[in-house]
């Protein structure tokens, strides 16, 4: 059984204004020795926070599509141009290549859970899916 905390976690900082918790790890961290390596169809989960004000640059992901679940907050989402608000409660899928950031509009830390699952070679990504 693998039981993991973000507060037991060590933090990354990423996209320059984000903090990062990985609680699960997968296929990038792929070693046994690697503390909460656990999962073997998807790379990772990661506790995230962003701070006020903040957002992470535009960037894409070719190999891996990711959910995020915001936990608490609100701020706004883009994909691939296309941009929405977003809060506590709102599960948000990225499909793989698809130009993404995400912007904390509120007056404390967004924070969300982004899980990630790589895209097996033979499938293809899934473009502008709604009501997955």
């Amino acid at each position: 059984m693998v039981i993991t905390n973000w507060r037991q976690a060590a933090p990354t900082i990423v996209h320059q204004y984000g903090i990062d918790y990985k609680l699960l790890k997968g296929q990038a961290d792929f070693s046994p020795d690697v503390p909460n390596y656990c999962m073997r169809g998807m790379l990772y989960v990661a506790y995230a926070m962003l701070q006020t004000g903040k957002s992470y640059e535009a960037h894409a992901h070719g190999d891996h599509e990711e959910v995020y679940y915001i936990i608490a907050g609100h701020g706004t989402m883009t994909i691939n141009g296309e941009r929405q608000s977003i809060r506590d409660g709102d599960a948000i899928f990225i499909p793989a290549g698809d130009t993404h950031s995400i912007s904390n509009t509120g007056e404390e830390f967004l924070v969300f859970l982004a899980f990630a699952a790589q895209v097996p070679e033979d499938k293809a990504p899934v473009q502008g899916k709604e009501g997955c």
